[in-house]
């Protein structure tokens, strides 16, 4: 570049979409046809929300063609956050064809990868059968936890309950 050129700037198309209230993922979730749609709940607050942030936006880049990344704030956003039975952060459901394939509670990317990656291929019937709940106790916040003087809160956040993953796997 020759001296005095202002360096070129690209505008970067947003693969993450920040969804604004219950109609908004509706029309998102139609929007998304045979793609396989991410859903991330998180916060603001949330700690391991912003550590896996930048995982999620790589990869909502790198499977543009094929997936559909939503994010939910679950402060701004309780009636989907009870819908989907969210009790934790980060949260991720992955969606096809209309059905929850599986949940995701963590922090850990490269779990987060192989899921997208998993999921995001061609929709089959079989497909809608593979319901799962995998949970990274390491790296979450419980939303269920009341608040205590200590940390040993984080002791209940790998049980769910077969209830609690049928209620979210109905949606």
């Amino acid at each position: 570049l020759g001296e005095g050129r202002a360096p070129l700037k690209f505008k970067i198309k947003v693969m993450v979409y920040p969804v604004r209230n219950k109609d908004d993922l509706d029309q998102q979730l139609i929007l998304a046809e045979d793609k396989l749609v991410v859903i991330d709940f998180y916060a603001d607050w949330c700690g391991p929300c912003k550590i896996i942030a930048p995982k999620l936006d790589e990869l909502a880049q790198q499977y543009s063609d094929r997936v559909v990344v939503l994010k939910v704030n679950v402060d701004e956003n309780e009636d989907i956050t009870v819908e989907y039975n969210v009790n934790s952060m980060p949260t991720f459901v992955f969606i096809k064809g209309g059905n929850v394939l599986e949940l995701f509670v963590g922090c850990n990317s490269d779990k987060l990868a192989k899921l997208m990656e998993k999921h995001a291929g061609v929709y089959t019937d079989e497909a809608a059968d593979v319901k799962a709940v995998h949970i990274d106790g390491e790296c979450i916040v419980d939303l269920t936890a009341e608040s205590s003087e200590s940390d040993n809160d984080n002791n209940n956040v790998n049980e769910v309950s077969a209830h609690d993953e049928n209620a979210v796997l109905e949606h």
